[in-house]
């Protein structure tokens, strides 16, 4: 039991929780990992020396109505920790901490906890009383986990004055498929148009309408979008003039995320900074961008923008800007020569301070710390 781990995390679609319990498996320690599967499937899988159970509690996904799921999804929770062995259990944001908290108080073992979203920076600014208890909540969570594990160093300015034991920024930084002998890394194309590549949540506060409308007049460009989301009806009922433009291809793998950002010329991520919790993205479409060395495209109110100013691996624009976004698209089309530079500075960016390499070692260290 002394290196047992159980990692928990809400999201079955995200990929960041199998790169973590990858790591772990690699360096000695069992892993289970439970995720709640909202499409209502229920199953055990073994993955890469670790095994992955799937509660299969059917429940919407980034939308508000998804809360009235959590009691269900808490007590699932709750009874596997119960049962289940370790030495160390993992928990990712607040919709798994509650149970895991209860979980290390009645079985003295100890508690991680990664926060990819600081919950009460979801919520609306208008929501005043209830976001103050919800960061409440959160900050004296931490207070009684043995480490925690933030995605971006501007992310402690939404956990300040918590209890902290140990802090460690892992980035969401992908495994490094560029230099693979693989099809994956090998699979790369020279595009008569310039191939724009959106992967992530469908949802207008990802700047989708604003890029759209930029489109409608550029010819010799065509955006890719995968994912899933409340305004998958954007991309259905497109107008006529978009419809040889966009393409949107649904839920894919990660591989195959990797392998469509390879293809592409560049990648987007824009963050509506009227939601508190978007100003601190730096998403997984950074790094990825990053380590396929492709130029991406940011909100300037963003901390990726930050990143971005610092590495030189992109262009920035104001949120809404469409003028903005329609000229930082133009100036990459016209520009291969651009596009190279901006994609080889963040290929040496990864590689020198964001690998996942270098990731892994900050994670083992805290967790060879505490067990």
């Amino acid at each position: 039991m002394s290196k047992n781990v159980i990692l928990i995390r809400s999201r079955s679609i995200d990929p960041s929780i199998h790169k973590v319990a990858k790591a772990l498996s690699n360096n000695g320690y069992n892993v289970k990992v439970l995720l709640w599967d909202r499409t209502g499937k229920r199953n055990i899988q073994n993955i890469n020396g670790y095994i992955v159970i799937h509660c299969g509690i059917k429940a919407p996904h980034d939308k508000i109505t998804a809360s009235f799921f959590l009691p269900l999804w808490w007590l699932y929770e709750f009874f596997f920790l119960i049962i289940e062995p370790a030495k160390i259990i993992h928990a990712c944001d607040l919709d798994t901490l509650l149970p895991a908290i209860i979980i290390k108080l009645i079985k003295r073992v100890k508690l991680c906890y990664s926060i990819y979203d600081f919950y009460a920076d979801n919520l609306p600014i208008a929501f005043t009383f209830i976001r103050k208890a919800v960061a409440f909540l959160e900050k004296f969570g931490i207070g009684l986990c043995d480490a925690v594990f933030i995605v971006d160093p501007t992310r402690y300015e939404q956990i300040k004055g918590s209890s902290i034991k140990r802090l460690a920024v892992l980035y969401n930084s992908p495994p490094d498929y560029f230099e693979r002998k693989d099809s994956i890394a090998l699979k790369t194309k020279a595009n008569s148009d310039l191939i724009l590549f959106y992967a992530g949540v469908i949802h207008r506060s990802r700047g989708l309408i604003e890029i759209l409308k930029a489109l409608r007049d550029m010819d010799g460009v065509k955006l890719i979008v995968a994912g899933l989301g409340p305004d998958v009806k954007i991309f259905e009922n497109l107008p006529k003039i978009l419809r040889n433009k966009v393409e949107y291809i649904g839920f894919i793998s990660y591989e195959e995320v990797i392998r469509r950002t390879l293809e592409a010329d560049v990648i987007l991520a824009l963050y509506d900074p009227k939601i508190p919790n978007n100003r601190y993205a730096s998403p997984n479409k950074l790094f990825e961008a990053m380590m396929c060395a492709k130029p991406i495209i940011v909100n300037r109110e963003t901390s990726a923008a930050k990143m971005i100013r610092k590495e030189g691996c992109g262009l920035i624009v104001p949120y809404g800007d469409i003028n903005a976004i329609k000229n930082a698209i133009k100036l990459m089309k016209d520009s291969y020569d651009l596009r190279l530079l901006l994609g080889r500075n963040g290929r040496i960016a990864y590689k020198n301070r964001y690998s996942w390499r270098l990731m892994i070692k900050k994670l083992i260290h805290v967790y060879d710390q505490i067990n």
